[in-house]
């Protein structure tokens, strides 16, 4: 049977009968009975976006690929795109649960997000058991988060995505200390970690002018030593999402933020990342986004105002 994969918290929340709240691409929640009434569990399920817990309290146990974790309190953990995953919940959860997307986080922080959180990009299983004070530093930000994600500030995407920013930089600071040290368990598991890494890199450097060209399939797999259907057909098998669409939605990612952030023409744009004219640019945009660059400009101008 495949394995689903999920675009929103709220679809998934669907496939298990559930309703939750999200009108942005960036959602916080209580866990507090949010997964419904335990027990409760999940069959193995894939993400197109990223999950952040802070787990105060509750009995329970989760996957992240072949890995198995104790469900218990003070632990923080997070997921990536493309993590296999599932859970059990045995008695009843507290803490926070926050989702957001490459493109949110690229549209709206202020920084690089590649410099800045690495981690975000890197195939690691990132679990921390945290002492009590440092636990609550981190319950204290969520609980802002929390209240300026039910506002109604005209500004909410932007203020939003620098707590983000805060609570990403003390992660980072984090796993350098609590981090489970887990070692990749095998070599599919290594080549869909060192493609990922590839595709993060080509494009920092693409944006840093250090490259000029979106890599190919052909060029990732000379770069890791294999054949390229030994490539898509692995990174498929690990992610749930065959090479293209990672690409293919990177440069999505990269192209809202830069529609977002910066006053570069649609043509400038297309040639910043590589495309020999805007034209198939847009055509390109529009199949993936399903909108025109400018009408994503324009409606990200209006969400700022309105």
């Amino acid at each position: 049977m495949n394995t689903k994969i999920y675009n929103t918290i709220a679809e998934f929340f669907r496939s298990m009968d559930l309703e939750i709240e999200q009108s942005l691409d960036f959602t916080i929640h209580s866990l507090d009975r949010l997964h419904g009434e335990p027990p409760t569990s999940s069959p193995p399920f894939r993400t197109n976006y990223y999950t952040f817990l802070l787990i105060e309290d509750g009995l329970g146990h989760y996957t992240i690929d072949e890995h198995w974790f104790p469900l218990k309190p003070y632990s923080f953990y997070f997921t990536i795109p493309g993590h296999l995953k599932s859970f059990t919940i045995e008695k009843n959860v507290t803490g926070f649960m926050i989702t957001f997307s490459e493109s949110f986080l690229k549209a709206n922080y202020p920084g690089s997000v590649e410099s800045d959180f690495p981690f975000l990009f890197e195939e690691t299983v990132p679990v921390m058991y945290l002492p009590e004070e440092v636990f609550h530093r981190l319950k204290k930000l969520c609980a802002i988060l929390i209240s300026d994600y039910q506002g109604a500030s005209p500004f909410k995407e932007r203020i939003l995505a620098n707590h983000l920013g805060t609570l990403l930089f003390h992660t980072k600071e984090l796993l350098l200390t609590y981090q489970a040290k887990i070692e990749l368990a095998n070599r599919p598991a290594e080549i869909a970690r060192a493609f990922k890494a590839a595709v993060n890199r080509n494009f920092l450097n693409l944006v840093k002018k250090k490259e000029d060209h979106i890599w190919t399939i052909q060029e990732h797999a000379d770069d890791l030593h294999i054949h390229p259907n030994h490539l898509s057909s692995t990174v498929k098998a690990e992610t749930g999402k065959p090479p293209k669409q990672w690409i293919d939605e990177k440069i999505i990612s990269e192209a809202k933020s830069l529609l977002k952030n910066t006053s570069m023409t649609v043509a400038e744009i297309a040639y910043a990342l590589a495309f020999d004219d805007a034209s198939n640019f847009s055509r390109f945009f529009k199949k993936i986004a399903r909108q025109t660059p400018n009408q994503y400009r324009n409606a990200s101008k209006v969400n700022m105002v309105s």
